[in-house]
């Protein structure tokens, strides 16, 4: 009798434990599309859609960005200029975000942005070579 008591102490351990370190789906899905920052507000993928306006120099990968128009089929049309030139162009690139980066690709293109905070209406991004800020526009 003690001996089947142990088991079943143990075996009910076990199950505790288990279901103790599991970890929610649900929860991880909320977590890719929201993102809350430091400057306090909550920041949300679907809040991407729309136009952002790039703060002066923001340079990436030697092109000048101007505005970034998300649309919600996961591209994106980034209006932009080589460096020191005024000949301003539209290229779409996929965009992808998850947790706190905001990624872009065209062929082999890719261009990752940390998010350090949003504060209506800026959103506060960096990469290796600088931080920026975009601007949401109606």
């Amino acid at each position: 009798m003690v001996k089947m008591n142990i088991r079943l102490l143990l075996w009910l351990i076990s199950a505790l434990l288990l279901m103790s370190s599991c970890e929610c789906p649900l929860s991880d899905e909320e977590k890719r599309g929201r993102n809350t920052t430091s400057k306090g507000d909550q920041f949300y993928a679907d809040m991407l859609i729309g136009t952002w306006q790039c703060d002066y120099q923001m340079v990436i990968a030697g092109y000048e960005f101007k505005q970034i128009v998300f649309l919600s089929n996961g591209k994106a049309d980034i209006t932009m200029a080589k460096e020191h030139d005024t000949d301003w162009f539209t290229e779409t690139y996929s965009y992808a975000y998850y947790g706190n980066t905001l990624r872009f690709s065209k062929g082999r293109n890719n261009i990752s942005l940390n998010i350090e905070g949003y504060l209506f209406p800026e959103l506060y991004v960096r990469d290796s070579f600088g931080r920026y800020t975009l601007t949401k526009r109606r």
